[in-house]
């Protein structure tokens, strides 16, 4: 019988927390349970433990709960009395209807469940990272040390409390970011690895310039938990990635640089502050789609299953569904379980500052208890809405593993004030595409990298709710974009990853020593780095790709350690290349940030495209207008060439252009760090070679005429309206409308026909080519990306030329249907 003395408890807050007078008390909902025991396990030689009615070598006192007097409706609490209790090292579990041996105790075999409020765990730290000895991974619990959680001196540090739209996120991996042996960290055995390693880098980052951390999964989860070995060498894999949770309260103990009670709770609090004191944020890749629990199969620990299975889990007849690839679904709207999320949430924001979340596979926490996924659900809603989480950022992964329901790019529910963003796959898969040359993607890069307003337009959002990637921890590194047409996953002994990579290798899989094929990769991470940073929306990129980190062509690194770090040494090599590129870039986002993290999307009055919409070839060059300009006219003029052939820009006529970027130019000429130093462009074009993208910058005064057009170009435009009426009749009719005769043709009904057939807005665009004759203007048909980014309305360019060609053919009748008739793609 334990000597300890106890009292019913309070049933909130849920898990341990201490009372008045060195009281502690323990509270754990648990629906369906008819009985509970807490088990309180001393460390030998605790003051107190001998007393305390200790049966065993194993210092365990069970803790019985009476029904009458420790349940509130489905919440089991007891409060315990005994001061001793307070101090670093008690463990506990919950027992849950254990089976009974002939003295009324638990038996040995009952499942000790962990604690899904638990603050600490008694896991161990980073010297032993992987370590597969005797001991199986089965933590428990521990009564936290409350002074390491509340005392901590934050020095008055706030945190930089950033615009989404304003930020540079860099996804980075705690242990991957410093534990090779080449950081050169000032105590590399302790802090390799470590969120104290971490802090050592902070001067990097901010060479770099980024203004967000977004960390991989830090809550405590078991690397042990993969079976598997490298079958090249027999390495020993581990679960590197961490997204399969254990702990949600709790930091990752092998991120702690010692093994001292409370050390991973300091250490991240440590990190946080530091970061926020140079101005920058953080931001926790976090999984509340699926859990560790089960996973391979293994029983060595447990939580939820043991304390309310169908409250914390998607069952169908009793069986985990998977729609998250991992086993099993958290049924997050379950009011029991959205309690535990949002309460979460409030302990990293409020206890340990952290300024955001981005939510993996965020599509499974809008299911409901059917599996369907639900217009409004509630945990998003109480997220949205809760007023003590409104300064937070939050960030969905719109997508899970069940296709096409789950995936909601651009429609991930807001329930509530515009907050959620969103991962913009297709942005990724896009700019992919187009810049490897991929033909019919003109129309949908424009779209892209100006925000992608059709995707945010909705429910009050705008292009900074557009988080824009190329790269992040899944799939290829920007090196292994570049430099491998499939996936080399051999290693992680599972040949797993996604096949679909839109990568191309330049002409050699893999390492070569090909100076061509290496000199176009190096203009393809530019380029790709140009779309990224330059690109309006909020940007993200992967730790490494600043320099080039490489994966050897894995695709999918989850389950590796050694091959997934940041090289030191490698990084030294290209500082004064692809890092430095990538170094200014992030500076020049900076200081055109109100272009490029601009609150509205981009509209009519803020860009003049060049382009032939309906040219196969992937050429593309448009203005951004600088409409902050502090003195005169300002704007950007960028130019994608993606394919094979050598193109020549010309530039608008009337200004002045300076050269900021070119992607084909060697470093330390492809970037321009000091706009005073740019390079003037005297002729009225600018040559582009394959695969390359330049960005200009005009600094003339402001021209006037139509829009932001040249007086030149408005006279220019109105010379041609003739011609343009013969060109668009004898493109609307031969081309498109073969079977339907020029003179019957009325421009404006076929417009609205057209628009009716395709269900999206078809416009008449000119594009003039300064120098070209007339043969060569073409004005075409297309399928613009907005609407609101044509250089020219339809009403103040086309309508006149229209009108004529109406009245001509006034006399004749509509035609008729054409079956089988498609608008351009």
């Amino acid at each position: 019988r334990s000597l300890l003395r106890s009292g019913p408890g309070r049933p909130e807050p849920q898990g341990v927390s201490e009372e008045t007078g060195g009281k502690i008390n323990f509270s754990l909902n648990a629906p369906g349970s008819q009985s509970a025991w807490l088990l309180l396990v001393l460390p030998q030689g605790h003051e107190g433990w001998d007393k305390a009615g200790a049966t065993d070598a194993a210092n365990e006192v069970y803790l019985r709960l009476d029904p009458k007097k420790n349940r509130t409706g489905a919440t089991w609490h007891m409060e315990v009395a005994e001061t001793a209790f307070t101090a670093k090292g008690v463990r506990y579990a919950w027992l849950l209807n254990p089976p009974l041996d002939g003295q009324g105790q638990p038996k040995p075999e009952a499942p000790r469940a962990i604690d899904p409020y638990a603050r600490e765990l008694d896991s161990t730290h980073a010297a032993t990272w992987n370590y597969r000895g005797q001991r199986r991974y089965s933590p428990m619990a521990v009564i936290p040390d409350v002074r390491a959680i509340k005392d901590f001196d934050w020095q008055g540090v706030k945190s930089p409390g950033y615009h989404l739209r304003e930020l540079i996120i860099y996804e980075a991996h705690v242990r991957g970011f410093t534990r090779n042996p080449d950081s050169g960290l000032e105590q590399w055995d302790s802090h390799a690895g470590t969120f104290m390693g971490f802090i050592e880098k902070i001067p990097y980052l901010l060479k770099l310039g980024i203004n967000c951390v977004e960390l991989l999964p830090v809550f405590e989860y078991d690397e042990t938990a993969c079976p598997r070995k490298n079958p090249h060498n027999g390495e020993q894999l581990c679960n590197y990635w961490g997204y399969s949770t254990v702990a949600f309260f709790v930091p990752m103990q092998r991120f702690a640089d010692e093994a001292r009670a409370s050390s991973a709770i300091v250490g991240f609090k440590t990190l946080v502050r530091e970061l926020h004191r140079v101005g920058i944020e953080v931001m926790l890749d976090v999984v509340f789609n699926h859990t560790a629990e089960g996973t391979w199969g293994e029983n060595n620990w447990h939580s939820w299953k043991s304390i309310s299975k169908g409250n914390y889990y998607l069952l169908s007849k009793g069986c985990d569904t998977n729609y998250t690839g991992c086993g099993n679904t958290m049924n997050a709207n379950d009011g029991m379980c959205a309690d535990w999320i949002v309460s979460c949430l409030k302990y990293w924001a409020l206890e340990m500052h952290v300024d955001g979340f981005r939510f993996d596979l965020a599509s499974a926490m809008c299911r409901g208890g059917d599996g369907k996924i639900q217009s409004e659900p509630d945990v998003i809603k109480r997220m949205s809405n809760d007023p003590e989480l409104k300064h937070v950022k939050l960030v969905a992964e719109p997508w899970d593993c069940s296709w096409p329901d789950g995936y909601l790019v651009g429609r991930f529910p807001s329930c509530g004030p515009p907050r959620w963003a969103e991962w913009n796959g297709k942005f990724r898969d896009t700019v992919r595409s187009f810049l490897k040359g991929d033909q019919g993607m003109k129309g949908e890069f424009a779209t892209r990298i100006c925000g992608s307003s059709d995707l945010f337009k909705h429910n009050g959002r705008g292009p900074g709710h557009s988080v824009n990637f190329i790269t992040a921890h899944d799939g290829f590194t920007l090196k292994d974009l570049v430099s491998y047409n499939g996936k080399h996953n051999t290693c992680n002994g599972e040949d797993s990853g996604d096949d679909h990579n839109n990568s191309w290798n330049c002409g050699a899989e893999g390492p070569t020593g090909d100076g061509g094929v290496n000199h176009l990769r190096e203009r393809q991470m530019r380029n790709f780095l140009v779309a990224l940073l330059l690109g309006v929306g909020t940007p993200m990129m992967v730790f490494g790709d600043e320099y080039g980190r490489s994966q050897r062509g894995c695709n999918n690194g989850w389950c590796q350690d050694a091959l997934s770090w940041f090289s030191w040494s490698d990084m030294a090599k290209e500082e004064s290349r692809l890092f430095r590129f990538t170094r200014v870039l992030i500076a020049m986002r900076k200081r055109y940030m109100h272009i490029f993290g601009r609150e509205g999307f981009v509209g009519e009055k803020d860009i003049w495209w060049r382009v032939y919409w309906d040219d196969p070839y992937n050429y593309i060059c448009y203005v951004l207008h600088d409409t902050k300009a502090v003195k005169g006219y300002s704007g950007l003029l960028f130019a994608f060439n993606s394919g094979h052939e050598f193109r020549e820009c010309d530039l608008p006529v009337g200004k002045q252009w300076y050269r900021l970027v070119d992607t084909n130019l060697p470093p330390p000429k492809d970037v321009v760090e000091d706009e005073a130093e740019a390079v003037e462009i005297k002729s009225g074009s600018y040559g582009l070679h394959p695969y390359s993208c330049i960005v200009l910058k005009c600094m003339q005064d402001k021209p006037e005429g139509i829009g932001h057009h040249h007086e030149s170009e408005k006279a220019y435009l109105q010379q041609t309206q003739e011609h343009l009426k013969e060109v668009v009749r004898r493109r609307m009719s031969m081309e498109l409308l073969p079977d339907i005769k020029p003179e019957k043709v009325r421009a404006t009904d076929m417009m609205r026909r057209m628009s009716s057939m395709s269900g999206i807005t078809l416009q008449l665009e000119p594009v003039v080519e300064e120098d070209a004759h007339d043969d060569h203007h073409e004005y075409i048909i297309e399928r613009a990306p907005s609407s609101s980014l044509l250089p020219f309305s339809l009403s103040s360019c086309l309508l006149p030329g229209l009108k004529e060609m109406d009245e001509e053919a006034e006399a004749a009748s509509a035609p008729p249907p054409v079956a089988g008739f498609a608008p351009p793609p």
